[in-house]
């Protein structure tokens, strides 16, 4: 699908071709020939037509832009109804099936050609068969006044697409997204420093600049395998499943991205534990992770919005821990942890720990008499704090599925697999730390 802009282009070179033949046979002083006049009459039409298609792409941008933006109370609702009749006109199933058949049609087949679009602009060659764009996936609610009882507010459920967009659980803890980008991205980053402070009136002749960090696009595939008969009989309930499932793991992948990020800038962000001598991996203790905030904190990676990111084995451990012994209280309460927030994720395991650094003393354990070797690493899992107003979730396109219908036709199954273009990091690396603990 052609942009507005290509279109006006398109317009304005028929415009300049018949401007230029009406004042040529005007310049002559002679009527049109018949083949000059076969050809305004042309150029008339085309300009005509191209522009209802300028029209109508046009609302077809506006509604890809504007769908992922919350209405809020009191939009009207004919402005409701604009904004999420592409999303819910919009069938998954339709779409598999068509392109399983090699004949995609309809608004899906013009979706199809906006994600291809965006694709591209970002620098991506998406290897799919279908294709969505990223606004027709974005999760928001739309507030609504049906309600009689005061202070009662309804809200009206998202489209089945909307749920493709991956459930992180670092954009529930107040990760940045980021969408529409192109290429590797330079992301903005916190000041490291403060030593450039000078009177209104005094030149500064080495202003330091701020450290960026670049993010670029990593494939996430996340597949599901259904029977072809369920799919052919399947409707909007197969699209909410499909979807569910697609976001669930997508996020995973995501969240799991970061922490690699995390672990594999060690040689600044991570914490060397500080136990007695013995040769293995503690638990979580109160120093250690109030050591987490002082290391961020000195690094002027800190602020309200760090938050705490483990497993629910070692946030299980912090709520059991006192934070002073016969206190009663652990180091975790409710969801606060040092008055920040925390949260678990299953991904942050000990698959994650995977350098062979790890097996020294040296990366994880500083005892003064401690032992060459750790006896109990496999089981170490990474403890992060991270700043989260300094890190970002960035979305290259949007949904690029491949429908698989070949690979097990033998067992009467059509496989699906999407691919999302996506990546999570901080803007430095002293905006996250973590230590690596064992939990009982």
């Amino acid at each position: 699908m052609k942009t507005p802009q290509q279109l006006k282009e398109a317009r304005a070179e028929r415009v300049d071709a018949l401007d230029s033949m009406m004042k040529a046979a005007e310049a002559e002083g002679r009527d049109n020939t018949t083949e000059e006049t076969q050809r305004a009459d042309d150029l008339v039409k085309e300009i005509e037509d191209l522009d209802q298609q300028i029209e109508r792409a046009e609302k077809i941008q506006e509604t890809l832009k504007r769908n992922a933006i919350p209405v809020t109370h009191g939009a009207s609702t004919s402005e409701a109804r604009e904004l999420t009749r592409a999303a819910k006109d919009y069938s998954l199933t339709k779409a598999i099936n068509e392109t399983a058949n090699n004949r995609l049609e309809g608004l899906e087949r013009e979706m199809q050609e906006e994600a291809i679009r965006e694709f591209r602009e970002a620098g991506i060659s998406p290897s799919g068969t279908l294709q969505i764009p990223i606004a027709l996936m974005e999760a928001r609610a739309v507030a609504t006044t049906t309600s009689s009882t005061s202070n009662v507010t309804g809200e009206i459920a998202q489209g089945t697409l909307q749920g493709l967009v991956p459930d992180s659980i670092l954009e529930r803890a107040g990760a940045n997204r980021i969408t529409g980008v192109a290429g590797d991205v330079l992301l903005p980053s916190l000041p490291s420093d403060a030593t450039q402070i000078a009177a209104e009136t005094t030149a500064l002749a080495n202003v330091s600049a701020m450290s960026g960090v670049k993010i670029a696009p990593v494939k996430m595939a996340s597949r599901i395998d259904i029977s072809q008969q369920a799919l052919a009989m399947s409707a909007g309930s197969f699209d909410a499943v499909v979807a569910q499932q697609f976001r669930r793991h997508s996020g995973a992948l995501i969240d799991q991205q970061f922490v690699a990020n995390v672990i594999a800038d060690k040689t600044t962000t991570y914490m060397e534990r500080k136990e007695s001598a013995a040769a293995t991996i503690g638990d979580i203790s109160f120093q250690n992770v109030n050591g987490l905030v002082a290391k961020v904190g000195d690094a002027n990676g800190i602020s309200a919005d760090s938050v705490f990111l483990g497993s629910f084995a070692s946030m299980a451990s912090a709520r059991v821990t006192e934070a002073v012994t016969n206190s009663g209280n652990g180091i975790l309460q409710g969801d606060q942890m040092m008055g920040y927030g925390a949260f678990a994720s299953s991904v942050i395991n000990a698959d994650r720990i995977t350098d062979a650094d790890y097996n020294t003393f040296a990366k994880v354990y500083a005892g003064s008499s401690a032992g060459t070797s750790i006896n109990n690493e496999d089981a170490a899992e990474p403890f992060i704090f991270a700043n989260m107003a300094d890190t970002y979730v960035c979305y290259w396109g949007g949904a690029d599925l491949i429908v698989d219908q070949f690979t097990a036709a033998h067992q009467g199954i059509t496989r699906l697999i999407m691919n999302v273009y996506a990546n999570a990091k901080t803007g430095h690396a002293a905006s996250a730390a973590y230590f690596v603990n064992v939990p009982v």
